[in-house]
């Protein structure tokens, strides 16, 4: 058989339509798996900006088995974070998981991982480790977000050797960028900003400072900022005098709480972080509407299911009840679909 009558066999062979059709299922399969990841990853990152670890947890776990290695490699990124858990967690554990990341994760993962691992150094008081992670962070990418807490975490060793002044000067080289951070990355650098200001005796601008910083909608979760302001207030003869290295806790976090923005699918372009609320609102409005639920297409059942099961507010019991329902469902026989909505 020549070359030519071969490829006008394989071309009118059935074989090639069931090609083209398993083509397609892998297609759409890929397709739902990077819209289900992309959606979990915004939704690890607004957990992880209110300091929730349990959703943190919960949405790396998903993650880390999603099979595709780029989402796996996230995933491992929040599962160290969420292990850690505000630095009272299981160091080993933590370190192992965030260097997962540093191996698989996409560009911007490998940075905070990075971050997160000399934040480990910092608490064991191995600073020459702290600095070189802060340094492989900087030459990865100086000027993004990751390297606008780098910077930050430079000048608390700096704080550290008793230089506030020469802290002071690296905090506010940055400070035309910091407004470009998300917002509380944004707060968390005004908020060592202010400790530094009030190191060098310029109290009055550490106070103006965390007067923004008080007013952020991320104050209850971050403890931390309301003891600086708490610190920076004018003495009084009742007053207590806080010890410096005090104040320079204050311009830790228990470790980084925001990413370079999350890749889209793999790519390394940033997305916006979701608006939980608005989503859940959305979904339960379409709970609502049985005429609109049955034209959820495959990927917004996916994603309503991974919400039923993510939300502390679903028992084991109802968990337990809803596979059993679609276990029951799978058993009986099937009947083509005919009306499938489009993606």
């Amino acid at each position: 058989m020549s070359r030519d009558t071969a490829a006008s066999f394989f071309i009118s062979s059935p074989f090639l339509g069931k090609a083209a059709e398993l083509y397609q299922v892998l297609r759409r399969n890929i397709e739902s798996y990077h819209q289900l990841s992309n959606r979990l990853i915004q939704l690890a990152e607004q957990a992880h900006a209110f300091r929730q670890f349990d959703k943190v947890k919960e949405y790396g776990q998903v993650l880390s088995h999603i099979p595709v290695k780029d989402y796996q490699g996230i995933g491992h990124y929040f599962l160290g974070v969420a292990t850690h858990r505000r630095a009272v967690g299981n160091e080993n554990a933590t370190r192992r998981l965030l260097e997962q990341a540093v191996d698989t994760a996409p560009d911007a993962y490998k940075l905070q991982a990075l971050l997160s691992l000399s934040a480990l150094s910092f608490r064991k008081r191995d600073f020459d480790s702290t600095l070189y992670y802060f340094h492989q962070t900087l030459k990865a990418k100086k000027l993004g977000i990751a390297g606008l807490q780098a910077i930050k975490g430079i000048s608390i060793l700096k704080a550290i050797e008793g230089s506030h002044a020469q802290a002071v000067k690296d905090l506010e080289s940055i400070l035309p960028m910091m407004r470009y951070a998300p917002a509380h990355i944004y707060y968390d650098l005004l908020n060592s900003y202010a400790v530094e200001l009030g190191e060098v005796g310029r109290k009055d601008e550490a106070r103006n400072v965390m007067q923004i910083v008080l007013a952020s909608p991320f104050i209850f979760a971050y403890p931390e900022w309301r003891e600086t302001a708490e610190e920076l207030k004018p003495a009084s003869r009742s007053s207590v005098i806080i010890e410096s290295a005090t104040s320079l806790s204050r311009n830790v976090l228990f470790m980084p709480v925001e990413h370079e923005r999350r890749p889209n699918s793999a790519e390394r372009s940033p997305a916006p972080v979701l608006n939980f609320q608005k989503w859940k609102a959305k979904m339960l409005k379409g709970d609502k509407d049985q005429n609109k639920k049955s034209r959820m297409n495959e990927k917004d059942m996916l994603i309503r299911l991974m919400e039923i099961f993510t939300d502390n507010a679903t028992t084991y019991e109802q968990k337990r009840k809803i596979l059993e329902a679609a276990e029951q469902i799978i058993s009986e026989p099937s009947t083509p679909d005919t009306d499938e909505p489009v993606s």
